[in-house]
């Protein structure tokens, strides 16, 4: 039987013109590339069949080759989002491939050509859901959406006491048969697993988890220092949302204990998920945290909820049938209570336009942080960096980090 395609006319264009695009030899020149170690002031990559074939340190054309001129513009990998819950008016909890196109296509829009679609605490129907919608677009593999990467779940297993925006309803305890039975529903499709290290039945979770594949992150988390110390021998590798809904500094009987947070920044072998949007975490924390771990171990993640890419105004976090009503001004999305943070609204660009003008990173590191970093974390080896054999994922910005074009394997993604 013919696989039935996710297409939309408007922005995709029939199978053939994307296939034949992805055939033909496309030279990009006239461009500042972005490689993992420095940028071609005056570069030219070759892309065919997908993948990019060659880079030189010069701009001499191919008569042979469909020749795109950059006209001055950065051209870097394609961004990796590996913690984003929407966009664009939909959430990937709602668990309709209508909801997942808008959010898809929002990021996609905005430079990110791969992602991990993610959840939050949910109940047991909708976790089912969410798991066989995205086998079931995984296997139809569009070229004009971003590429999948794997669900990271973000819950159920998290600290009620640092839940954040997550529905306390549907907390759970590590337990064997839950833990099986997301193992199950979850095969082929789960990625990324948000813990908490320090609950009761969690070490045993973890060792299940990372048995199946699975990798751990810490996160949402009232965790000690010697519980992700624990933690990390455990196989643990990264730390969800830095400062996010962790645990810090507390005095005990007088004495100050690290928290979640101080064992995030202080273990060397642990990536932090860092949301630079500008709201989150002022500029001195995002230095701070770059002075601690260094840039190759900050990955940047939008953390975007449906109303990312949308107009102000209040919009469910989570699905539509179980979600929270919270509001966004545009820039940030807030709980009810007008204080606490509801997610992001941001998209990947902002994340590295905060990171590069207004923190004052080398550009080059604060691409790395949205493309080889979040690759090299979860062992993808085809995405993340330019260099002759990887994919031709591809992102064209300007100084402003807006977005000109974006190509997925070559192909040129349309939007209207």
């Amino acid at each position: 039987m013919r696989k039935k395609k996710i297409q939309n006319s408007k922005t995709e264009g029939n199978s053939g013109r994307a296939e034949r695009q992805k055939m033909e030899q496309t030279l990009f020149i006239n461009g500042k590339i972005i490689l993992q170690d420095r940028i071609l002031e005056q570069g030219s990559l070759l892309a065919a069949d997908g993948r990019i074939k060659e880079i030189r340190d010069s701009t001499g054309e191919k008569s042979s080759c469909r020749v795109v001129d950059l006209q001055g513009n950065y051209l870097a990998p394609g961004f990796v989002d590996i913690h984003v819950h929407g966009g664009g008016g939909g959430d990937f909890m709602d668990g309709e491939r209508d909801s997942w196109d808008q959010a898809l296509r929002t990021h996609l829009r905005h430079g990110t050509t791969s992602l991990c679609p993610t959840t939050l605490t949910a109940s047991p129907g909708e976790m089912e859901r969410v798991f066989a919608l995205y086998r079931e677009l995984e296997r139809e593999e569009s070229r004009c959406l971003p590429r999948l990467l794997g669900v990271h779940m973000e819950g159920p297993y998290i600290a009620e006491s640092m839940k954040g925006a997550q529905n306390a309803d549907f907390i759970k305890r590590p337990e064997r048969e839950l833990t099986e039975w997301l193992l199950e529903k979850g095969a082929g499709a789960l990625r990324i697993l948000t813990m908490a290290p320090e609950l009761e039945g969690a070490r045993e979770a973890a060792r299940a988890f990372r048995e199946a594949g699975v990798l751990l992150s810490v996160g949402h988390s009232d965790a000690r220092l010697e519980a992700v110390e624990q933690a990390a021998e455990d196989g643990y590798t990264m730390a969800t949302h830095l400062y996010s809904s962790m645990s810090t500094i507390i005095r005990e009987n007088g004495m100050r204990r690290p928290g979640a947070l101080e064992a995030s920044l202080l273990l060397d072998e642990l990536d932090v998920e860092v949301i630079a949007d500008g709201m989150h975490l002022p500029i001195s924390l995002l230095k701070l945290i770059l002075k601690t771990k260094g840039p190759e171990r900050m990955i940047l993640v939008t953390d975007a909820m449906r109303a990312a890419g949308m107009e102000p105004g209040h919009y469910k976090l989570g699905s539509l049938r179980e979600g929270q009503t919270v509001w966004s001004d545009g820039q940030i999305a807030r709980m009810p209570d007008g204080i606490s943070f509801a997610g992001s609204v941001a998209t990947a660009d902002r994340l590295i336009r905060v990171m590069y003008r207004e923190a004052g990173v080398p550009l080059g590191q604060a691409v790395n942080m949205m493309t080889r970093n979040p690759a090299r974390a979860l062992g993808e080896k085809e995405i993340g960096v330019l260099e002759p054999g990887k994919k031709a994922d591809l992102v064209v910005f300007d100084e402003q980090i807006r977005i000109k074009s974006v190509y997925r394997e070559g192909v040129k993604q349309r939007f209207l």
